[in-house]
């Protein structure tokens, strides 16, 4: 007698849905995750060609050969393939193509991949001006790999010839992973916080305020209420404590979880408004947006549905491949589910109008027909994400224009056909990766963990060093030491005296002025050409980065001296030599004066062969 075959067992949803809920993310949560991660990532790429040639090159702060020795072991970069700025700017661009692919969910998997490794290549290139926001970043990218990000609003979706998993909440090792990695950072963080500056005194925000090359004039007029920055600290300090625990609590969850979001994204928001910390704020953000409760989208589809008398019909040429696959993609990328798209040619009324008017239909709930260029704006109403545009696009004064570049496209609708074809083929997605892959994401989960426990050395230094390897080479080796144990007390800035060939004396880093100016800075983080001069410059001062003096010195003179060989009035503007005079500041408990003193940190210069550069 035949067994009777056995049932697959219920997913977790149905059997445990409280834990499901715990540990997963809803596809729409991951949408909106997948597309402000990647415009932050894009934003990060662009900004480094403005420092191109300073911090990636091999004519600049550090060539490949000074980084090889200084820090590349277990260090992998694509970056390290060459040194020239053609190099370089040709990879940054295609990062960038990457990386509004992965805002986009354009072939999604290959993106985020793609993403991870050039951006853990970007970072591995010059250690000397990284910020917590970029290791943060790149642990992000890694946990995307595993995640069916474009499941929800995407070109993968609207493409897909397969659909996409129906169930909103997505629950795997994956999923879990990105979630303790978001907390992670604040509970790692305020365990570092062991100084009696964060408990019990309450005074790390005033000092952290107190560090100009931090501190914004929005922080500096704060300090004047010695009692809120008291309020703030414990705020930091018992928020980074206490949400990672809560955040993951089974009573009450999405109330709490919601609070918690909104309280860590106030944090940030502070930091945003207090401190110079360059995109570190804007990628935690991106990372919060994970708690985004599946229950709030249901909610706001229920309020749309309600509003809605009918959905809006959207009717395309059936001959025309182009057509169709713009409307997939607006229905998608507009965020406008409701959306219900055919061809014109089996509807009379809008088979009628195309022909008469050579346009797509569009037919709203109040059975009124639009045509070319008002379809556009029609549906920009019905997107709750662009729906703010509508009433700026409707303007008559652009209707003609608007009109004239629907026709624009319209008559070469073949050739845009094939090339979509090619760029854009309508084929089978795969959103979700392989269950030994996900297997995979959970042993990373666990070393994950083990690893940050490493970092408040509560295991063995022995497992740590046997880990190191392996957490170098994919670069999430994380440390979320920010203003741990407690912020940094020794702050200053910079003055380099130099000596021009015509014997008169400059400042090298303002030669706007008629004299080296040993003052202080009104605002020295507001002063500094972005983030990552200010962190480079920061790092110049600490004994362990003191042997990259030499090599700041040495592209000061190379960038001074590149256009001063040729007339005798030229050569007498030459840089012959400076000094890297360091005002350091120490801070003062609360109520106390500061006490200012010249370091010299470096001589140099700039033409070895009549004399020598001395540390």
């Amino acid at each position: 007698m035949n067994a009777a075959p056995r049932s697959s067992p219920a997913p977790l949803t149905q059997r445990y849905p409280r834990l499901a809920e715990m540990i997963g993310i809803d596809l729409r949560t991951l949408a909106l995750f997948r597309v402000v991660l990647g415009l932050v990532l894009l934003w990060c790429v662009l900004s480094c060609f403005r420092d191109l040639n300073a911090f990636w090159t091999d004519a600049g702060v550090m060539p490949r050969i000074w980084m090889i020795e200084s820090d590349s072991h277990w260090r992998l970069s694509l970056y390290l393939v060459n040194g020239q700025a053609w190099f370089v700017a040709s990879l940054l661009i295609v990062q960038a193509g990457f990386a509004l692919m992965f805002a986009l969910g354009w072939r999604m998997r290959f993106a985020a991949i793609a993403s991870f490794v050039l951006w853990a290549s970007l970072i591995n290139r010059d250690p000397m001006v990284l910020i917590g926001g970029d290791l943060l970043l790149c642990c992000l990218l890694f946990w995307a790999m595993f995640l069916p990000l474009a499941a929800r609003y995407s070109v993968d979706a609207a493409l897909s010839t397969t659909p996409p998993p129906q169930d909103n909440l997505h629950v795997s090792w994956a999923s879990l992973g990105l979630l303790l990695q978001a907390m992670s950072v604040y509970f790692f963080s305020a365990m570092l916080k062991t100084g009696h500056e964060w408990y019990p005194d309450f005074t790390a925000v005033y000092y952290a305020l107190m560090l100009d090359r931090h501190a914004l004039p929005f922080g500096h007029w704060l300090l004047n209420f010695p009692h809120l920055l008291k309020l703030l600290s414990a705020y930091v300090y018992f928020l980074e404590m206490l949400a990672p625990i809560l955040i993951f609590t089974p009573y009450f969850l999405r109330p709490v979880r919601l609070l918690l979001m909104l309280c860590l994204m106030a944090m940030h928001f502070g930091f945003l408004l207090c401190l110079q910390l360059g995109h570190f704020p804007f990628v935690s953000f991106a990372s919060l947006t994970i708690f985004t409760g599946g229950w709030l989208w249901d909610a706001a589809a229920r309020r749309r549905s309600t509003r809605l008398a009918a959905a809006p019909r959207l009717y395309y040429d059936r001959d025309c491949g182009f057509c169709v696959k713009s409307c997939l993609l607006l229905r998608q990328l507009l965020i406008i589910p409701e959306l219900q798209i055919a061809p014109a040619q089996d509807t009379p009324r809008a088979k009628t109008l195309l022909e008469a008017n050579y346009s797509w239909v569009l037919i709203d709930s109040d059975e009124q027909a639009y045509l070319k260029w008002s379809v556009f704006t029609v549906l920009l109403r019905h997107s709750p994400l662009f729906g703010w545009l509508s009433p700026l696009l409707r303007i008559g004064a652009l209707t003609a224009p608007g009109n004239a570049a629907y026709d624009f496209v319209g008559r070469r609708r073949e050739w845009l056909g094939r090339l979509s074809a090619a760029l854009l083929p309508l084929r089978d997605t795969r959103f979700e990766v392989s269950r030994n892959w996900y297997r995979i994401a959970g042993v990373f989960v666990v070393l994950v963990f083990v690893w940050n426990l490493h970092t408040i050395r509560v295991l063995p230094a022995r497992s740590y060093h046997a880990m190191t390897p392996l957490f170098r080479v994919l670069r999430i080796d994380q440390l979320w030491n920010m203003f741990a144990p407690y912020p940094l007390k020794e702050d200053g800035w910079w003055v380099f005296p130099a000596r021009l060939a015509d014997g008169s004396e400059i400042d090298l880093l303002h030669p706007q002025r008629a004299a080296p100016d040993y003052s202080k800075p009104e605002n020295y983080a507001t002063e500094q050409e972005n983030i990552r001069w200010l962190t480079y410059r920061g790092r110049l001062w600490e004994k362990q980065y003191a042997a990259h003096r030499g090599w700041y010195g040495r592209y000061l003179c190379r960038q001074w001296n590149a256009d001063k060989n040729g007339s005798p009035a030229a050569q007498s503007k030459r840089l012959m030599s400076f000094q890297m005079i360091y005002m350091l500041e120490r801070t003062p408990p609360p109520g106390e004066a500061a006490h200012v003193e010249q370091v010299i940190t470096w001589r140099q210069d700039c033409y070895p062969d009549t004399a020598r550069s001395t540390p």
